[in-house]
C-alpha cells in the first residue's frame, strides 16, 4: 500500500484523523458504560444482557476501524462515512 499525500489531500487527512482520534476516545466511555452496565446485569441477572454483548461486539469493531485509520493502516474512513460494523453475535 502507496498512499501519497499532498498538499490539500494531506491537510483533509490529518483533519480525519484529529476528528476520529476525538470519536475513538468518547467511544471508550461508551464502552465503559457498557461495561458497567454488563457487571450490574451479571450481579442482578446472573448472566450479561445479550444486547450489551452485541453492542460490544460492534463497538469494539468500530474502534479498530478507528485505530487502523488513525494509524494509517487504511484509507477507509470509519462510520458515517462507511457502515457502522454489525455484530456476528446472535441474540437468543
Amino acid at each position: 500500500m502507496d498512499y501519497q499525500y499532498k498538499g490539500k489531500s494531506a491537510w483533509l487527512r490529518i483533519l480525519f484523523v484529529i476528528l476520529f482520534w476525538a470519536v475513538f476516545h468518547v467511544s471508550q466511555l461508551v464502552i465503559a458504560a457498557v461495561a458497567i452496565g454488563q457487571c450490574g446485569f451479571i450481579l442482578i441477572t446472573n448472566k450479561p444482557n445479550q444486547y450489551l454483548m452485541q453492542l460490544g461486539d460492534s463497538l469494539s469493531k468500530y474502534v479498530s476501524e478507528i485505530l487502523r485509520f488513525v494509524t494509517f493502516n487504511t484509507a477507509q474512513r470509519p462510520f458515517p462515512f462507511a457502515e457502522f460494523p454489525k455484530s456476528n453475535l446472535v441474540v437468543n
